[in-house]
């Protein structure tokens, strides 16, 4: 009984130090441990994380284009013409996926040139999500 309890001890330890281990590192990233001391990036987690694919056939979601929120310059094709300048992209490459929108507020998912991005807008105020407005500095 002895010996097959250090004989199943052995073969235990032996197949758990020949594994991959999967990390996470401060910032978020997928890393994968080898048994060799080496790492790498799991990379399937790390670009499904803020890719978008486009479906044939897909719309956008309905929003709000009442006169009021025109004057104010805060409608959804505002955003686009926004987003379209600050990050250098085509506006036809700015697709809306989700929208829930207030008069004073609203958010915003949109697939921008293959990147899923979240927007939010404070009155007529568009910003990216965790983006503080009142502590912008110049680059």
């Amino acid at each position: 009984m002895r010996k097959l309890f250090l004989l199943g001890l052995t073969l235990f330890s032996v197949c758990s130090f020949g594994q991959d281990i999967k990390a996470t590192t401060e910032d978020g990233k997928k890393v994968i441990l080898k048994a060799d001391k080496t790492w790498k990036y799991d990379e399937l987690k790390t670009e499904s994380k803020n890719t978008c694919v486009i479906e044939k056939g897909f719309k956008e979601p309905k929003y709000n284009t009442s006169s009021s929120w025109k004057r104010m310059g805060s409608t959804v094709d505002d955003l686009k013409k926004h987003i379209s300048v600050d990050m250098g992209v085509k506006q036809e490459k700015i697709i809306l996926l989700e929208v829930s929108e207030q008069l004073g507020n609203g958010v915003y998912i949109l697939c921008v040139d293959g990147q899923k991005m979240k927007w939010r807008r404070t009155g007529s105020v568009f910003r990216k999500d965790g983006e503080d407005v009142l502590n912008m500095k110049n680059e």
